[in-house]
């Protein structure tokens, strides 16, 4: 079954948040029904208080202080301004409740009853909608509630509630009044909606009251700061894309502390212009940041001088409250908000050309937000200061007369704000991820090619190492045949030439070569077990009875001394050297005297010195450009047989092979050739096959025989 799609899982969410609303609207206004509002009251007069001032008490016929305002009959709600009239101010008031008590959904009986005997009033209770202020409420001369009043040295402010039931005992049938009186620090007297109602709809209305004023706004500052954080800590973690949660953390931290300076119920009063001032420093904050974050999320930032009347507005009150007097204060109060918010509507507008032209559910969700909030902003301004005062139906009550208590609302609309930053984020975090996966599955297909290019590379490769390792191979069997049966031959062919040579000792030099062919060819290895001396002497006596004649004489000279075997294959690569030396005298140098000998000097180096007295001719010159060939495949190849080698480079390059030293040189009486060759190698890589390049390792290169 596939899943629905995420725009219907959207739509369906909003509509079930809509339809919860306006259902919880209906069922408060449904229930709310035995209720009234107080629309007047009587006797207000407002006193400013002294430092010694104490409290009148309803008997008092006069508050004690300064008299301020003093007016017989007022309007609730009632709000009045004494801005320029600074300290403690005392306020009393005086309502008759007989015309309420009276009414028939307040009682069971008929009016005539009501007083007749013993009361049966049912359970009836006074509601004050927002107790901003800290007062006394007396019903007929006896307190009955009342929360803490501000004094000379504390300043309540309470922004909650206040329920008064009216005991039975205490309502008198010649008439009945209630008498309120509260102090305050602030520059303004205001009185909250009063309701009188049937117990039960009365402690309705106080709890939902308290939930969105008090309960619900403190949840939402503890949520706001934690979400904040949050958001910085995504700022902070991503910087270079993370400027909209720099913005919507900013706001949600500021917001959290400002709403919980404006619900502190408790400041000294040497501390209340400090309190003050932290207000409006957070308020010019949160709508400056706001302004900015709506504008970062459109991508249109303000420019500089934008940014300076933004900033400039911003801070304006927080620098001029200082300054300013009574009547300036007075007027920061009543107009710097509403000046400040055009920077908000301005990106309100910017956003919502935005949502015109992107269709974005995320931007649409935010200007709704951004709208709500402005509104409750306006809102909360107005029902503080009374600027416009809304119509009230006398009776019932729901949650729109919210609108006019004094009961902040603006919190409700930081968590849509946090929901619309939760959704970028997600947003965000699918957009990573789909890009992370497609960031993969290039990966994958680039490594799938890298890896068919790897193989075709390794197939390759392999390919060439096997050529060159037979290409070696081919050498090795080249240099082998040349400098060693090669030689065998040459000399067998210059016997038989000179008819030097019987049968017999033919066939041995034919065989001879053969098994020299077999072990060139051969897989095994043949190890040669010989001391060098025996394996340098034989080789010279064969070739001084092969060659011995009356115009060619062969020297050599193999002296008795400590018998050293070569290990490995050392004693065949220097009678490799040796033979095709030989060979190259007897081709080219058309000598008459060859000299062979050998020597160990201090046991630790073994010497073979060649020497001929060969003559200059073009078979010397034959011989001296072959020997200055520098590669074996390079070799000068004529049509006889006897032509062609791997010259003295190729020697070279043997003898270093083994760790040797080669040196061939002309002199005026023929021509020398000396090989050296360490007796006690360190030899860090000694290969066994020529053909792969590969020696085995010996520590020594010779063992002396005892």
């Amino acid at each position: 079954m596939s899943s629905p799609p995420r725009g219907s899982l959207k739509a369906l969410f909003f509509w079930l948040t809509f339809l919860l609303l306006s259902l919880l609207v209906v069922i408060s206004s449904s229930l709310a029904t035995r209720v009234y509002r107080v629309e007047t009251a009587q006797d207000l007069e407002i006193v400013a208080a002294g430092r010694d001032s104490r409290d009148g008490g309803p008997e008092a016929p006069r508050l004690r202080g300064r008299l301020l305002v003093e007016q017989s009959r007022i309007t609730l709600p009632y709000a009045q301004s004494l801005g320029q009239v600074g300290g403690l101010k005392r306020a009393r008031f005086r309502i008759d409740l007989d015309r309420y008590l009276a009414r028939p959904a307040l009682c069971c009986d008929s009016t005539a009853e009501l007083f007749r005997g013993e009361p049966r009033i049912p359970g009836v209770s006074l509601l004050i909608s927002q107790a901003l202020d800290g007062m006394d409420v007396y019903l007929n001369g006896v307190w009955v509630a009342g929360l803490p009043k501000s004094n000379a040295e504390v300043r309540y402010k309470w922004y909650r509630p206040l329920q008064v039931p009216l005991a039975r005992r205490l309502v008198r049938p010649e008439g009945n009044q209630l008498t309120i009186e509260l102090t305050t620090w602030d520059p303004q007297i205001q009185v909250a909606p009063i309701y009188i109602g049937d117990l039960g709809t009365i402690s309705y209305i106080y709890e939902v009251t308290a939930f969105i004023g008090s309960s619900l706004a403190n949840a939402s500052n503890v949520f706001c700061l934690l979400a904040g954080m949050f958001m910085l800590g995504a700022w902070l973690a991503s910087r270079k894309d993370g400027a909209v949660f720099l913005h919507a953390g900013a706001t949600t931290v500021l917001w959290s502390v400002l709403f919980t300076l404006v619900l502190l119920p408790y400041v000294p009063v040497s501390l209340l212009p400090l309190w003050v001032w932290a207000q409006y420093a957070c308020i010019g904050g949160v709508i400056a940041v706001l302004t900015l974050f709506l504008l970062t999320f459109v991508g249109e930032p303000l420019g500089r001088g934008g940014r300076l009347a933004l900033f400039g507005a911003a801070a304006f009150a927080a620098v001029a409250y200082p300054l300013l007097g009574p009547k300036g204060r007075e007027w920061l109060d009543a107009y710097w908000l509403p000046v400040l918010l055009i920077f908000h509507l301005y990106a309100c507008s910017r956003l919502a050309l935005h949502v015109a032209r992107t269709r974005s559910r995320t931007a649409m969700s935010l200007l709704f937000q951004s709208v709500l909030a402005q509104v409750f902003a306006l809102r909360d301004h107005n029902a503080v200061l009374q600027l416009i005062r809304l119509p009230m139906p006398e009776a019932g009550w729901s949650l729109s007369h919210l609108l006019v208590t004094p009961v902040f609302l603006s919190h409700l609309s930081v968590p849509l704000l946090l929901f619309v930053v939760a959704q970028i984020l997600l947003t965000k975090f699918q957009s990573n991820v789909k890009r992370i996966r497609d960031h993969n599955r290039i990966l994958t297909d680039t490594l799938q090619q890298r890896e068919r290019e790897l193989l075709v590379s390794y197939n390759r490769q392999r390919e060439m190492e096997t050529e060159a390792a037979a290409q070696g191979e081919r050498d090795r069997i080249y240099r082998d045949l040349h400098d060693g049966i090669g030689s065998k031959l040459v000399t067998t062919l210059f016997s038989v030439r000179d008819r030097d040579i019987d049968h017999e000792r033919l066939e041995a030099r034919l065989m001879d070569a053969l098994k020299d062919l077999r072990e060139i060819i051969s897989v095994t290895e043949v190890r040669e077990q010989r001391t060098v001396h025996d394996i340098l002497f034989t080789y010279c006596s064969n070739l001084d009875e092969s060659l011995t004649r009356a115009d060619f004489q062969i020297e050599y000279d193999i002296p008795e001394g400590p018998e050293i075997v070569l290990l490995d294959d050392l004693s065949k690569q220097v009678m490799r050297i040796v033979e095709e030396s030989v060979a190259n005298t007897i081709k080219y140098a058309n000598a008459s005297r060859l000299s062979i000998r050998m020597s160990v000097l201090n046991g630790e180096r073994l010497e073979v010195l060649i020497e001929d007295n060969g003559q200059s001719g073009a078979a010397q010159r034959d011989w001296l450009a072959e020997h200055a060939s520098t590669d074996a495949s390079q070799a000068v190849v004529s049509e006889t047989p006897l032509s062609g080698g791997s010259g003295l480079e190729g020697l070279r390059r043997r003898a270093e092979r083994i760790g040797a030293d080669f040196h061939f040189e002309r002199t005026p009486r023929g021509a020398r050739t000396l090989l050296t060759l360490p007796l006690s190698l360190a030899v860090e890589e000694a290969p066994v096959n020529e053909s792969v390049g590969d020696w085995s390792q010996s520590e020594n290169g010779a063992m002396p025989l005892s």
